[in-house]
């Protein structure tokens, strides 16, 4: 049995190690304050996950005891988030936005149509963007919700949940398709054409018939990159005319897509709520016990407080066979909406507000 006495020896101990520690911890910070200082006069980057990945393996290695293995690289990740946070505050870029594909994307586009003046971070995938929120690499994300003839893009209302974020803004982008080749190409000779596959579902007219092999990409401004680079004259992509400039790409055929007045939804999302007074739309998900009239019965609550439903979805559950998540876009303020939510709410086997933002 350990004594008190021994006990508090280790405390004393623990506290003169804090101290040392803390003492690193300032020398350390004020290093990084260096660090960020040299970065901002030679216009480098403050995010460089390739360096951090090989300073952590370096660290790992003069362990003693391996045991401590994964805490220890806890720990050297931690440290290495608090430096880039201070950074990024000290040159005072510490609201990065998020996106998923490359520069030239429609995320991208979306993003600079808000956020001209912030630094944007890009992704692979739409769940890396919520990822990088939770790890706090970045304060705000852009990414897409719904086509106006395509419908919704569903991985990013799960998404929404899974990493428990909040939509605080809708950003409406008019998208024109266009089908792009490398310098001196021919529509005649494209053989194979690169999209994600919302560019196919809504250029399909335009496809139909010609004969392409259709190979689905990461998104569009990924498959005109990856065109360029190819500069095979047989290889096309579809994306934007901003994309076609920045990736030194032809444009064979404008305007593609079906519809004519093809515009896609962003949300911008962030990890709290923000309600604020001019807000005039506010989304909640909830769902509901799996009996009869159940559902009926929250939804005639809407029509029983005079709430304009905009727009439902339905998702499913992924812990339960036959049981739903229901997403839905209401026209008024939360505030003003509180009462009749609170109502909804107790009639909802789950419910959240999950968006304020104004149209």
């Amino acid at each position: 049995m350990v004594k008190i006495k021994d006990i508090e020896e280790l405390r004393v101990r623990i506290n003169q190690i804090d101290r040392e520690m803390g003492k690193l911890f300032e020398e350390r910070m004020n290093i990084v304050k260096d660090v960020a200082l040299y970065k901002k006069t030679h216009n480098m980057e403050i995010l460089d996950d390739a360096r951090e990945k090989v300073v952590i393996e370096k660290n790992i290695k003069n362990l003693i005891n391996i045991e401590f293995k994964d805490a220890y690289t806890e720990f050297l990740e931690d440290n290495m988030k608090i430096s880039k946070k201070y950074q990024k505050k000290l040159l005072g870029i510490d609201k990065v936005v998020g996106y998923q594909g490359v520069e030239g994307s429609f995320s991208h586009i979306a993003l600079k149509s808000k956020y001209s003046e912030k630094v944007s971070k890009s992704y692979k995938n739409f769940e890396d963007v919520f990822s990088g929120m939770k790890d706090g690499e970045i304060e705000i994300g852009v990414l897409p919700i719904e086509n106006s003839y395509t419908g919704d893009i569903t991985d990013n209302f799960d998404l929404i949940k899974k990493y428990n974020v909040f939509v605080v803004d809708i950003i409406e982008l008019k998208i024109n398709h266009n089908l792009l080749g490398v310098k001196g190409s021919k529509i005649m000779d494209i053989k194979e054409v690169y999209s994600h596959i919302q560019g196919f579902k809504q250029s399909q007219k335009f496809l139909s018939g010609r004969g392409y092999k259709e190979i689905p990409y990461y998104n569009t401004a990924i498959s005109a990159k990856y065109v360029s680079e190819l500069g095979d004259i047989t290889k096309g992509a579809i994306g934007s005319a901003e994309t076609a400039k920045l990736y030194n790409l032809d444009i064979l055929a404008k305007n593609i897509n079906t519809n004519d007045n093809n515009t896609t939804k962003f949300m911008v999302i962030k990890n709290k709520l923000e309600v604020e007074q001019n807000h005039n739309r506010t989304m909640i998900v909830f769902s509901t016990h799996n009996k009869s009239g159940d559902l009926s019965s929250v939804l005639g609550e809407f029509s029983r407080y005079g709430i304009n439903m905009l727009s439902i979805k339905s998702r499913p559950l992924k812990e339960v066979s036959w049981e739903y998540m229901f997403f839905v876009e209401l026209e008024g303020n939360y505030e003003k909406l509180k009462k009749s939510i609170d109502r909804l709410k107790e009639k909802s086997k789950y419910f959240e507000v999950i968006g304020s933002y104004e149209k």
